[in-house]
C-alpha cells in the first residue's frame, strides 16, 4: 500500500504547476501559499470528520512535547511553498517536478549525517542521477547563456524548496511516533498557515484585494491545490511510516 500510496501522491502533486497558473493571475505567491494552507487544513479537518476521529484530550499535552519539531516543520514547509509558488508564478509549470528530486538527495543527505546510516555506492548513485536529472530538466535544451542568465535562480528556488520540503518531512518522521498523522500534519499546516498569514495583513488593510475577482478556474485551483496539501501529505506520512 506504501507505493500506491506515493504513486497518489506523484500524480496528486503533478496538478501543482497547474494550480498556480490558475490562480497566479489573480493573487500572488504569498496569497497562494496561505491559500494552500488554509484549505489544506480544512480538508484536513473534513477527513477527520469522515474518518469519525475526534481530537483527543491530551492532543494540546502531546502537542507540548513535540512543539519544536512542529515549529521546525511548520516553518520548513512555509519556505518550501512561498519559494516554490514564487518560482511557478514567475516560471514554466513544470518547473517544480526538480522539488521531488532535490527533497530526495536532502533526505538521503540527512540520513547520512544525522542519522549515521551508511551511504553505500548504489546511493551515492542515485543521488548522482537525481541531481544529473535536475539539472537537465532545467536547463531544458537552452544554450548554456541563456539558461544561467534566465533559468538558474528559479532552479535554485525549487531546489531550495525541495531541501524545506525534505525538512518537513524529517519533522513529521520524528513526530510520528508521539501524535495522529491527521493530527501532526494538522498542527504543522495551521502554525504555517499563521506565518503565511502575517505578512499578508497590511496589504489586505491596504487594499490589496480590492476589485480582484476570480474566475471559476482561480476558485478551482485554490479547492484542489488545497486538497493536495492536505491530503496528498496524509498519504505521503501513511507512505513512508
Amino acid at each position: 500500500m506504501g507505493y500506491l500510496y506515493l504513486l497518489c501522491v506523484a500524480l496528486m502533486f503533478s496538478f501543482g504547476g497547474t494550480c498556480v497558473k490558475l490562480i497566479s493571475p489573480f493573487f500572488g505567491p504569498a496569497y497562494i501559499t496561505f491559500f494552500r494552507f488554509a484549505v489544506g487544513v480544512l480538508f484536513l479537518l473534513l477527513l477527520k470528520t469522515v474518518k469519525r476521529q475526534p481530537f483527543s484530550q491530551d492532543f494540546f499535552a502531546g502537542a507540548r512535547l513535540v512543539l519544536g519539531w512542529i515549529l521546525f516543520g511548520a516553518v520548513a514547509k512555509w519556505a518550501a511553498y512561498l519559494t516554490e509558488n514564487y518560482a511557478l508564478s514567475h516560471g514554466p509549470s513544470y518547473g517544480n517536478i526538480v522539488t521531488q528530486p532535490a527533497q530526495t538527495v536532502f533526505l538521503t543527505l540527512s540520513s547520512v549525517f544525522l542519522f549515521r546510516e551508511k551511504l553505500p555506492p548504489r546511493k551515492l548513485f542515485c543521488i548522482f542521477l537525481c541531481m544529473t536529472g535536475v539539472l537537465c530538466i532545467s536547463w531544458n535544451g537552452r544554450s548554456l547563456e541563456a539558461f544561467f542568465q534566465e533559468n538558474i535562480l528559479l532552479t535554485g528556488l525549487f531546489i531550495f524548496s525541495g531541501f524545506c520540503a525534505g525538512c518537513h518531512v524529517l519533522s513529521q518522521k520524528m513526530i510520528a511516533d508521539r501524535m495522529d498523522i491527521i493530527d501532526s500534519n494538522l498542527s504543522i499546516f495551521a502554525v504555517s498557515g499563521i506565518l503565511a498569514f502575517v505578512p499578508l495583513v497590511p496589504g489586505m488593510a491596504g487594499g490589496d484585494l480590492s476589485g480582484i475577482r476570480p474566475d471559476f478556474g482561480c476558485v478551482a485551483g485554490i479547492l484542489v491545490f488545497g486538497f493536495i496539501t492536505g491530503i496528498g501529505f496524509y498519504l505521503n506520512a501513511q507512505a513512508i511510516l
